[in-house]
Order: C-alpha cells, then structure tokens, then sequence
C-alpha cells in the first residue's frame, strides 16, 4: 500500500492495514508464534489486588482519556478491565499502543491486579504485547450484529458479540459429554458403523446420494446412526452398544430440521421398550441437570420440568383426546380423510394411511404436548422395524415428547426375520409407488437375523433438538456452530 494514498476514513480496514504496515515497520511482529499467558482473565479476576499476572485475550472496548486508556479484555472464560498510564508504561510503549492498537485485536499483558474507585476489578499494565492484528472492526463498531441471517453466516462474530449465542453451543458441548458419561456408566460400548451406505436404511427419510468412483458404485449418506448395523452386532453378541455421531436426510429445512444433524442411538439387548422408558428417566434428568445445572427450563413461557417419572399415553388415545378422530375406526384412506376435513384438519395429497394418521397426530396432538410425556405404540405403518403390540395395529414403541418437540424414538426391536422381510417388501412397494422415504430392502440384514437376533430395545435421541430445548432456543441453528448456509452471490473483492 502506498503510504502517500489518501486514506477515506471511512474505509476501516485501509485505516488498519497502514498500521500493520507501520508496527512492522517499527520491528513489531503483528502475529508471533509465541504467547506468554500463565491465568485465564477468569483466574486474575479471583486474584488479591497487588499480585502480578500475565494474561491474554481480545480488546473488546478502549477508552482513552489522554495519558490513561482503559480497555476491557475478553478471553474464553471472562472479561477484565485492563488500564494502560503513560507514566507506567513509556511515552513509546503508550503512544504506539493508543495509535496502532484497536478493539478487536489480541494481546498479551503483564500488570498488577488492582480495584478502581469505583470497586471494578481491573488489572494495571506493566507491559503488552501484540500478539494478532484485526484487519476488520467489530460488529458493534457501527451496527451491531442484529440480522439474524447475518449472525448465522458469520457465527464467528455473533459468538464474540453475543455471549448467550456461545453458552448454548457449550451446553451443547456438555450434552454430548454427559449423555456418553451416562452410557459408560450404564455398561454400554460406544462403536462406529458406515457413514456411507450401499442400502441406506434404519429411517424413512430422503437420502443424499453420492458415487463412490473405486467401485463404481452409488453409495449414501446415512439417515441414521447405523440402526441395522447395531442390529448386527447385537447378533453377533454385542450387548449394549451405542453410537454418537452426524446423520444426514435430504429433506426441508425449518426451526426442527436440519439437513444434517448430530444423534446418539443405542440398543440394549435382553431388554424391552417399557425397560427402555425407566432408563429414559435416568438418562435425561442426569444429561439435563448436569448439563444447565437445573431440571426446570423456561421457553416461550412455559416452565418444563424434567423431573421424572414421566407421563405415558398410547398414540391412539392421545390423539382421540386431542382430536377427538377415534383412528380405529377409520381403516381405510377415504374415511380417515373425510372424518379429519370434517374435524377440520387438512390430509393433504397424501395416499398412505400412516402417513395420513402421523399427519392429523403433527396437527392436532404433538403441538399440545409440553412436559415430558412417552407417546407409546404408534401405527404399525409408521415403525417398520419396531416389534408389534398385544393390538397388532400398533408397535412396541414410544416416542418422548417435550414442547411439541420429538426428543427421542425408541422401540422394543423387530427380531422376526420373516415378520421383519414381509414389512420391507411392504416398503419396498411404497418405494416403488413414488415414497421417496419408504425404506429400501436390506435381506443381507434379514439373514443376519434370520441367525438369531436377541431381544432388544433401541433408542435414537436427537442431539440439536436435546439442546434447542434445554437452552430455550427456537431454531436448530442457535445451538449449532456453523449451520448450512444457502450461498449468498457477492463480488469478489481482491485483498
């Protein structure tokens, strides 16, 4: 850069790379490999006044008020005050600070803790050092950091910006601890099965599809956490396994979907769905209160508590009470229709009679359940892989409901290799009807069962909405680091 080109002040980053260029100038490295730093800002700030730290973090504000500057310091854990005098520090040292230093920059000091006047625990500097120069201002500089689409393009900044926008992805963190922590605890094996999948199966879901170019082979993304798989080792004598990891469903986008999202999924072997629903209400108080320290949540108003136990209702009388649609008397789609447009609610173009029943129960039924309830035995259409009920309409099977939100799915497991074959061949029609999301047929796994498959009971648990409740958020993109943005066109710009 020229430095007789005249500066537009209004041109930040031109403004902060003429200062690179001096403090270079000056012999001052603007990004050494080396930090010095023995206390987080947390750390000093539990210090007795008088004690010397050494401490690092990023200029969030700077005040100067002639030979005294204050700014504050934010690392990880917290946020100080720091003071810089020119009659502690060097005219030089003071001077190159307050012309070439700004918010946003990192650095490193060395100084004294002290209380100011006014009881703010502050640190006084005897020395700083530059350690990385902020080509670019702030949000807050100008405008703050307010768009919400903004915020999620450049999560980076809303992290730095907005403190409660970084807690929720440390609460995430801990789920994610502690929901392993528990499984340990309980016995079980954490393992890994295919991310690609020949057969993508385990859930009715839309898959992302790929070419593997080494085999010539198309391949899949999995829609789940390797559900058949597990199942495998559940005959090869694996007894309580469970995987935490990425699933991805090529499906819509809204506040509870994400095309690509983290769940924990295990399974039990010897044990049932009802067995399942009491080690539910051990497993989730524990990863709740360990993970916000409290059992209580608040969202929208509403106060949550994950106290257990945990009301029960079946699928069939939850969505009677809420719709007041009797569902076995409707066993055909005609019917099923016509009673929903008179109750008024709204079937759709759809022409399968599960989907038509999950439909009315998303409408009329979900919504209203807020504290923690097990909606048990659903439709036998909607769960191809769980085993039937003493009612053969329905399964073995609950799904825990909090706000409106499906926190988990769990079923006593299909073990009958021929009951399990005559439902994905029933699958295997849909799919050829059009159902983008009925199941493909896996007879490899069919005959893995065909072996011998112990009774079991599986769970899936979804991680991004675990966390979206817990932390009253109310999309999935608060509680994840970086979500899929559409590409947003812009020129290209030479730096």
């Amino acid at each position: 850069m020229n430095n007789q080109e005249e500066i537009n002040i209004n041109d930040e980053r031109k403004i902060r790379l003429k200062k690179l260029a001096d403090l270079s100038k000056s012999g001052i490295n603007p990004y050494p490999a080396q930090t010095i730093r023995n206390f987080t800002l947390k750390q000093a700030l539990e210090k007795s006044d008088g004690e010397i730290v050494t401490v690092a973090g990023r200029i969030m504000t700077k005040r100067e008020m002639g030979k005294l500057t204050f700014c504050h310091l934010q690392d990880e854990t917290g946020k100080i005050q720091i003071a810089f005098k020119q009659d502690i520090i060097g005219t030089d040292s003071y001077k190159l600070f307050t012309k070439k230093i700004d918010s946003g920059d990192i650095i490193s000091i060395e100084g004294e803790r002290f209380m100011t006047h006014k009881g703010e625990k502050s640190i006084l500097v005897k020395k700083w050092t530059l350690l990385s120069k902020a080509l670019l201002p702030l949000p807050d500089k100008f405008h703050g950091l307010n768009d919400e689409e903004l915020r999620y393009r450049k999560r980076y900044l809303d992290f730095l910006i907005n403190p409660e926008q970084k807690e929720k992805i440390l609460v995430r963190s801990r789920v994610l601890r502690y929901m392993r922590e528990f499984m340990y605890q309980a016995g079980f094996i954490e393992i890994e099965t295919p991310v690609l999948e020949t057969i993508s199966s385990g859930a009715m879901a839309k898959t992302f599809n790929t070419h593997l170019n080494a085999y010539d082979l198309d391949v899949h993304l999995r829609i789940c956490m390797g559900e058949l798989w597990q199942k495998r080792l559940l005959v090869g004598g694996f007894e309580k396994i469970f995987e935490l990891g990425r699933a991805f469903r090529n499906e819509g986008v809204d506040h509870q979907h994400n095309p690509e999202f983290t769940m924990i999924e295990y399974y039990w072997a010897f044990a049932d769905s009802k067995e399942n629903a009491k080690f539910h209400e051990k497993l989730i108080p524990f990863v709740v209160q360990n993970s916000i320290g409290k059992l209580e949540v608040e969202i929208d108003g509403k106060k949550i508590n994950f106290t257990p136990p945990y009301a029960r209702i079946s699928f069939h009388d939850a969505v009677l009470k809420h719709s007041g649609i009797d569902i076995n008397d409707y066993p055909d789609v005609d019917s099923l229709k016509k009673i929903m447009i008179e109750k008024g609610y709204d079937p759709g173009n759809l022409t399968e009679r599960g989907k038509i029943i999950d439909n009315l129960y998303k409408q009329s039924t979900r919504p209203k359940i807020i504290q923690p309830t097990f909606v048990t035995d659903y439709p036998i259409e909607l769960k191809p892989l769980a085993k039937k009920a003493a009612d053969p309409r329905y399964t073995e099977m609950f799904q825990l409901i909090v706000n409106g939100f499906e926190l988990s799915n769990s079923y006593t497991e299909l073990n009958d290799p021929i009951d399990q074959r005559q439902r994905f061949e029933e699958q295997a029609k849909n799919k050829s009807q059009g159902d983008e999301e009925a199941m493909e047929n896996d007879w490899d796994f069919v005959e893995a069962m065909e072996h011998g498959m112990p009774p079991a009971t599986g769970t899936g648990i979804g991680i991004d909405r675990f966390t979206a409740l817990i932390t009253g958020s109310h999309t999935l993109r608060e509680v994840t680091a970086f979500p899929l943005m559409k590409p947003k066109k812009t020129e290209t710009e030479d730096k």
